[in-house]
């Protein structure tokens, strides 16, 4: 068969409108602003570097010396009640507010704590301080899913005091972590500087999972759980434009997620959170509580509530503003009658980025 010279180029057409539809773009994610520091937190650490600690993919750095407790087994408090399936969950909308049924963005959120592979756990007498390699130890220490805790004598429920499991120096990365639950859990990681928790597992936050508590540093916290705390899961202290970030993890049974120094000794900001393709489930008081007086920023895209949000009653809370104090002098005050607010210099969260799960 024989086309004409006009019927060609018809076809030249049509194939190429076929080949531009298999074409589409992204876009990138935000460039998150820099980070803090903070307070300190009290914690005996005098033991000089983590157990197992081999070094990750492309870190240097000799075999870290191990100051532990031995094999004391520890607590075995596993997801329990809110485990749930491995696979990603279905994000069909039910709240009443924002935007639902879309999968999560980037990375699959992981829902389910992985198996120790040290059997029990470990429970060691002090803290472990993770050095960096400037300071002879290691940049990244990746533990291998094994279970780890502190022999904390405080209550959980007694306010400050409880034994720091890991003290992180600056610069170093943590891999692959279980913190043991319940009184073993004490107060966490407190991070000394930049860090990033990477896979990282909390069975059940005792005092709060992680800390940031440099001034102008940046702790990152990527694909991880955190089960189970009657008040905070992350505590930021870290004033002079600290950061703290949490990206692709799974949160659920919390009083908050994150939470501003409310009185700190010296207090003062601006510290700012960064919240992307996050799943929260059971949240008891509010996702992020931020000092308005202080400059804090609260900055959430892609949050996934369990059930979705529910806007005729504000549940679950999503961003609270606060005006804090220093020193200890009295309580900090929520603002606008404690109500979640939406796109304001302190709350920069869009009703559209919550989402149902």
């Amino acid at each position: 068969m024989r086309f004409g010279l006009k019927s060609a180029f018809t076809l030249l057409l049509v194939i190429g409108a076929a080949g531009a539809s298999q074409l589409g773009c992204s876009d990138d994610a935000a460039t998150p602003d820099d980070g803090g520091q903070g307070g300190s937190s009290s914690s005996s650490s005098t033991a000089a570097t983590g157990g197992s600690t081999t070094a990750g993919s492309g870190t240097g750095g000799g075999s870290a010396s191990s100051t532990t407790a031995g094999s004391t087994s520890a607590s075995s408090t596993t997801a329990g009640s809110t485990s749930a399936s491995t696979t990603a969950a279905s994000t069909t909308s039910s709240g009443t507010g924002g935007a639902g049924g879309e999968e999560p963005l980037g990375d699959e959120i992981p829902m389910e704590i992985p198996t120790p592979t040290n059997g029990d756990g470990e429970i060691r007498t002090q803290t472990t301080v993770l050095k960096n390699a400037a300071n002879g130890g290691q940049d990244v220490y990746d533990f291998n899913n094994q279970k780890i805790g502190v022999n904390n004598t405080a209550d959980c429920d007694d306010g400050e005091g409880q034994k720091t499991v890991f003290e992180v120096e600056d610069g170093v990365t943590v891999k692959n972590l279980i913190i043991a639950g319940g009184l073993p859990g004490g107060n966490g990681i407190v991070c000394k500087g930049d860090c990033t928790l990477d896979h990282v597992y909390w069975e059940d936050v005792c005092e709060d999972a992680a800390t940031n508590s440099k001034d102008g540093a940046t702790m990152r916290i990527n694909s991880s759980i955190a089960l189970h705390s009657a008040d905070k899961i992350f505590q930021h202290n870290a004033k002079g434009g600290s950061t703290t970030i949490v990206t692709n993890s799974y949160i659920a049974d919390f009083g908050k997620l994150w939470r501003s120094c409310g009185d700190c000794t010296a207090n003062g900001g601006p510290r700012n959170l960064i919240i992307d393709n996050v799943r929260v489930d059971k949240v008891k008081t509010t996702v992020a509580g931020a000092n308005q007086n202080y400059g804090d920023t609260v900055t959430i895209t892609n949050l996934y509530v369990k059930g979705g949000y529910d806007e005729d009653d504000d549940k679950p809370k999503i961003c609270q503003e606060y005006r804090a104090v220093t020193d200890h002098m009295g309580e900090s005050e929520k603002l606008h009658g404690g109500a979640s607010q939406w796109n304001t210099d302190t709350c920069r969260v869009s009703k559209s980025d919550i989402k149902s799960w």
